[in-house]
């Protein structure tokens, strides 16, 4: 076994897999600093092509209800179209031509929303997510107005007819002191006065009618129960997702060149004994691994000591079992030839790891993947660790039945093949001595 732990490629796995877990900590998470308050900063434009009383009030409204830094207006469609394929806008709100004229009739009105789907997850979330902010905050303000409108109509006839009476009174009587006795045409008088009042007393009218419909100008309070964390980026949240990547990366090329290394050394050291140190460097290297990154994850996103044993623990036990079970499979398959197998399944297991999409919005075959591989254990247990939720358990059998199965894995593969006297082909890449 001796000649096993002085192989300098019995150890190259651990540098390798110590280096990807970092570059994926120190790379990755980084860029999400920032994030969630930076998409407050994707530009949003409101075209107003309608331009009428109603359309304007609705355009001043989402100006200043949105909640975005840059929201502009325009009238000029085609200049906004481009200005989004050349993303320089995320999203548009179009209120077309004939919008202020069919809420005044009573017809439902259309709006309209231009986006690029060609972008980003993130920023196509944020677009569905504003078009249904702006749906309802505009649903809101076209109640309000219908309601103005209902009361606007109830208060008209008897307004116009007060105001009318006695503007009446009074130009009948300057009209007849001006004639001197002699008649009077009433119904260009009639015309003349309510050309002069109707502006006033529909003003008054709207007046009254908005007064009226302040009370039902309701909005409702909310109030969200957070389960967890209360960090203000989005560091915490991806944090298990890439530290999961990088590790079972690492340690999937760590176990492949670790089992390389054994092809080699067997034949001096012997198959069993070969076997159990390269079972020996797995535990050292996985411990090494598991700390260094889980101390990376600290410098960058903040948690209590209590949080860091767990972590530092599951983690640990998380990679035992990628090694374990990228091992299993490289012994089964002679080394470099397993990871025609190993990167499909590592690609899958990102998917199916959880870290973007939940279980029940996966198809079979990723759920399958979820199940019945480490990462999507790791992803959901450190989400709950770091959140001081608790409930590991299930996601921690799951790992000591992969330990379990990778470790018969590898011994039926070393029992069963590996019989070959002679060093040649991919036994022969890494000396045994070096």
């Amino acid at each position: 076994m001796t000649k096993w732990f002085t192989n300098k490629f019995s150890w190259l796995g651990l540098l390798i897999a110590s280096f990807i877990s970092l570059s994926f900590v120190f790379c990755a998470l980084p860029a999400f600093k920032q994030m969630p308050t930076n998409a407050k900063n994707l530009p949003v434009v409101i075209v107003n092509q309608d331009n009428q009383q109603i359309s304007n009030k609705v355009t001043a409204g989402l100006k200043d209800n949105l909640p975005f830094k840059h929201v502009t207006t325009s009238t000029d469609l085609a200049r906004t179209k481009q200005r989004i394929k050349d993303r320089k806008a995320s999203l548009a709100v179009v209120i077309p031509t004939g919008f202020n004229k069919d809420v005044q009739a009573g017809k439902q009105p259309t709006l309209n929303f231009v986006v690029n789907n060609a972008n980003s997850m993130l920023q196509t979330n944020v677009n569905q997510s504003l078009i249904s902010r702006v749906q309802s905050t505009v649903n809101a303000q076209l109640t309000h107005q219908a309601l103005v409108g209902m009361y606007a109509k109830q208060l008209a006839p008897k307004m116009m007819k007060t105001a009318m009476q006695a503007g009446m009174k009074t130009a009948m009587q300057k009209a007849m002191a001006a004639s001197k006795g002699q008649a009077v045409n009433q119904k260009q008088i009639q015309r003349q006065v309510q050309a002069r009042v109707q502006p006033k007393v529909q003003k008054q009218i709207m007046a009254q009618a908005t007064k009226m419909a302040a009370p039902f100008n309701l909005t409702a309070k909310s109030t969200t129960n957070m389960m967890g964390t209360k960090q203000p980026n989005m560091q915490h949240q991806m944090a298990p997702m890439f530290t999961s990547m990088g590790q079972y990366l690492g340690l999937m090329i760590a176990s492949i060149i670790m089992t390389m290394t054994f092809m080699s050394v067997r034949f001096i050291a012997g198959k069993w004994r070969t076997f159990a140190g390269l079972q020996i460097t797995g535990l050292i290297t996985t411990f090494v691994v598991a700390l260094i990154t889980v101390g990376a994850l600290r410098s960058l996103v903040c948690f209590d000591g209590s949080i860091f044993n767990g972590l530092l623990w599951h983690s640990y036990l998380y990679d035992f079992a990628v090694f374990e079970f990228t091992s299993g499979l490289a012994l089964l398959c002679g080394g470099l030839p397993s990871f025609l197998l190993q990167l499909p399944l590592f690609v899958l297991q990102i998917l199916g790891g959880g870290g973007t999409l939940p279980r029940d919005a996966m198809s079979g075959v990723y759920q399958f993947i979820s199940q019945t591989t480490p990462m999507y254990q790791n992803i959901y247990s450190d989400f709950n660790i770091m959140a001081g939720l608790g409930n590991t358990g299930a996601f921690e059998q799951t790992l000591w039945w992969l330990i379990l199965g990778g470790l018969v894995l590898g011994g039926l593969a070393v029992w069963i093949g590996y019989r070959s006297k002679e060093r040649r082909g991919l036994a022969a890449v890494i000396p045994a001595v070096f």
